[in-house]
């Protein structure tokens, strides 16, 4: 991930979640968006340990990351139970 930079939002209404502001930022998935979310808000995660919605009023740091942004596929870790990633060119070699 590759956070250039961040947008400072401010929770304006009620059942609002920090995957909500997310999707509504990127609409898509993207592995890890959320957990960087929570470390550059520490706020956040404080009032997560409590309840999942954010309180109307609160200030977040958004990260940006382009290659989000610009629909680039994000690596994704695969682990297998013969710990081989499908696609693995060097599979049929180690059996």
């Amino acid at each position: 991930m590759a956070v250039t930079s961040h947008e400072l939002i401010v929770v304006a209404g009620e059942g609002i979640t920090a995957d909500l502001l997310l999707w509504r930022r990127y609409r898509i998935q993207s592995p890890g968006i959320v957990e960087r979310m929570l470390d550059d808000n520490p706020h956040l995660a404080k009032i997560h340990r409590e309840t999942p919605f954010i309180p109307v009023g609160t200030p977040v740091l958004i990260p940006i990351d382009l290659d989000i942004l610009a629909g680039r596929p994000q690596p994704k870790n695969t682990i297998t139970i013969y710990g081989l990633v499908p696609g693995d060119k060097d599979a049929t070699r180690r059996r």
